[in-house]
């Protein structure tokens, strides 16, 4: 079975190997497509019309994306996708992806399309450890990263600017790029609610006169250096005094949430976690990797909230006793300590334990493929 790879980061994000291992060990009784590729409408990457080019053969077409499956205005490009399944209805596609529960898009649309699985398998080919955050002399303080001037994380760190919080925070921020992508581009985006524009606006003016601190860390550019070893050397010593962080994730106007290495990284950072993510991101990640979000200590109440500004304000607003410094992190964090250990071995198990890799994952192919009704060797 042949894999081919039409596009890659090579630096910072390694493909999946579990197409490999799946038909190096199991015979199938038809031939199917098989591509890797990372997703980019804008010339870096894959995009439909690049498919569009491949002339499928095969009844069932695997491929299998490394980034999120966007437009060219970094909204998921789901209706793009049904599109492009229309357009070949004789194939099936069988499709991996870091969205986590993008069916949920289609499901809200009221969309069915017979010949689209949708799925999100574990990462098997990170060529370096995350290293467990050894925490040293915690404070109150609490840390979020921010690589790039996105919208949705202006509007965060405005929100935080317009609250007493923000002088209990430490960010990082790209100054120097411009927002990638105008408000009014993006497909989801909901007028901010009444009750919020003052503070919004308030926090916004702040961030546009600089009135704030941030680490002096250096932007991580994933074509120079691995996602790892930019936690390992750049990210590792910052989140030692901290406890709770704001994970400001790639995506944020959508109705599901996109996974990328900063919700990984943070808990091997060993972080009490607030995401500012996608619809159900706190879900997904219980569900996804198993682990404990702490929602006993975090009100993650926010995470199923449909209108966006709401759920970002609500993310912040509901964990006031994490930010504001009246609570003791780090006596709250040594209770907790247990817990932290266990979600570190939790997600070794996904990213790291080849036996346990193969078979969360050789299990996703044997469940897409029997969808389509393809039959191979147990």
């Amino acid at each position: 079975m042949e894999i081919r790879t039409l596009s890659s980061i090579p630096s910072s994000m390694p493909f999946n190997d579990m197409l490999e291992t799946f038909f190096d060990e199991h015979k199938v009784d038809e031939d199917i497509e098989c591509y890797q590729l990372v997703f980019c409408p804008y010339g870096r990457g894959t995009s439909f019309d690049d498919l569009k080019a491949l002339n499928f053969q095969s009844r069932v077409v695997i491929l299998n994306i490394i980034d999120s499956i966007i437009d060219v205005d970094d909204n998921t490009a789901i209706d793009e996708l049904v599109k492009f399944c229309q357009d070949y209805s004789e194939q099936n596609f069988i499709v991996y992806h870091p969205h986590l529960n993008l069916q949920r898009e289609l499901d809200l649309k009221g969309i069915k399309v017979s010949n689209l699985y949708l799925d999100t398998i574990a990462p098997t080919n990170l060529t370096e450890s995350y290293k467990r955050c050894e925490k040293t002399k915690i404070t109150n303080r609490w840390i979020s990263f921010n690589c790039d001037k996105k919208f949705h994380r202006v509007m965060t760190i405005s929100y935080l600017l317009s609250k007493e919080y923000s002088k209990n925070g430490d960010f990082t921020f790209d100054m120097k790029c411009s927002l990638l992508v105008p408000p009014d581009k993006y497909k989801n985006l909901s007028p901010i609610p009444s009750r919020l524009k003052s503070d919004f606006a308030k926090g916004f003016e702040k961030f546009k006169s600089n009135d704030f601190n941030l680490l002096d860390i250096p932007p991580f550019n994933q074509d120079e250096i691995k996602v790892v070893r930019n936690y390992n050397i750049d990210l590792l010593s910052a989140y030692e005094r901290v406890g709770v962080e704001i994970i400001t994730g790639t995506m944020f106007f959508e109705q599901t949430p996109v996974l990328s290495e900063k919700e990984m990284q943070s808990v091997y950072a060993q972080n009490f976690p607030i995401y500012i993510n996608g619809v159900g991101m706190a879900r997904e990640m219980k569900k996804f990797f198993g682990i404990d979000i702490f929602d006993d200590i975090v009100d993650h109440s926010y995470d199923e909230i449909e209108d966006h500004f709401e759920r970002l304000a609500a993310a912040i607003d509901l964990n006031q006793h994490l930010l504001d410094g009246s609570t003791n992190i780090k006596e709250l964090w040594m209770d907790n300590q247990k817990r932290f250990e266990d979600n570190c071995d939790k997600m070794d198990s996904m990213i790291y334990d080849k036996v346990y890799q193969k078979t969360f994952n050789h299990g996703k192919i044997k469940q897409a493929l029997k969808h389509f009704e393809v039959s191979f060797e147990e």
